[in-house]
């Protein structure tokens, strides 16, 4: 299911069921759509309501009983104006009697739920085994500017940097754990670019997790199996696990490295698919020069260069 589909579920689907004199909130929504983590998601794309009043985004308010936010030139206002034109009591902010007209009873399939399993599936799918040549290795990245993905991957042959660029569209909104629909396209995208014959012998390093997520399906290990190909994770902060020396488990199984780069920092590695739990850590040493590999720092940088319209030579 695509982002677009759960922003129109959401509008069309979910809010509609809202009746005049009711409010839910971002967190009931976003159970609504199968996890409550979407709640920020659901925020930012109320406040992109393209269809505002008749799509009834002002019935939606936070836990507490603020009001929030609303995009109209008179914000707030135009919000509080609309609840209470349809018998919703508001002061000092807050909704009178939130618990008694609060709305909850969503009729809903439960969209992210379809896109966990698909995760779990992938998951399955995964080889934590070393199956790669190696001659190759290439770091992605994606930076955005709203909806626009600006991609770059960049090949290292042992002694120069090749650079490919990709723009798209990118719907998905950000949702932890949820990373690899917002990404996967983009990065599917920059990749085709490469030629065959160094995709087959490359390794990817990805700005992301491997196996070192939740249900262990990461961005790397979500690209690996749907492109068939050799992924590492490397990403910045911890998104689950115990870190005991350089090791990281989660339920005593070893899933990843932390590696100690930059001043003070470090990065958090695992592998995403066809790469061994040793190997991940052994290939990202091999290309470390700062805090992340250089592939990485040089597509993170160029990617963000695109983005800004600036000359992207290194």
């Amino acid at each position: 299911m695509s982002e677009c589909n759960i922003r129109e579920y959401l509008y069309f689907f979910l809010l509609k069921q809202v009746p005049r004199g009711r409010i839910t909130t971002y967190l009931s929504l976003a159970k609504a759509l199968g996890d409550y983590r979407a709640a920020r998601a659901v925020a930012k794309m109320l406040s992109e309501n393209p269809y505002a009043p008749e799509v009834p985004c002002h019935r939606v308010v936070y836990s507490d009983g603020r009001i929030g936010g609303y995009t109209h030139p008179e914000g707030v206002k135009r919000k509080i104006e609309l609840l209470r034109s349809e018998g919703v009591e508001v002061k000092n902010g807050k909704i009178v009697n939130f618990s008694q007209i609060l709305f909850e009873d969503f009729k809903s399939d439960f969209p992210l739920k379809k896109l966990r399993e698909e995760q779990i599936k992938i998951c399955s799918q995964a080889r934590i085994e070393d199956d790669f040549t190696g001659d190759f290795l290439v770091g992605v990245d994606v930076s955005y500017d709203g909806n626009t993905a600006y991609s770059c991957a960049v090949v290292y042959d042992g002694s120069d940097y090749t650079e490919f660029l990709s723009v798209s569209k990118v719907d998905f909104p950000y949702i932890p754990t949820y990373l690899s629909f917002r990404e996967f396209p983009p990065i599917k995208d920059v990749l085709s670019k490469i030629p065959k014959r160094v995709w087959e012998k490359s390794v990817v390093l990805v700005d992301g997790n491997g196996i070192l997520h939740p249900f262990r399906c990461g961005l790397a290990t979500y690209v690996g199996v749907k492109l068939n190909l050799p992924t590492i994770g490397v990403a910045k902060s911890k998104l689950c696990g115990v870190v005991r020396g350089d090791r990281i488990f989660v339920d005593s199984c070893q899933v990843g490295w932390f590696i100690k780069s930059g001043k003070k920092k470090g990065i958090y590695v695992s592998p995403g698919n066809r790469v061994s739990v040793d190997s991940s850590k052994n290939i990202v040493l091999k290309n470390l020069k700062y805090r992340i590999p250089e592939v990485l720092r040089r597509a993170h940088i160029i990617s963000n260069k695109i983005r800004r319209g600036q000359d992207f030579s290194m």
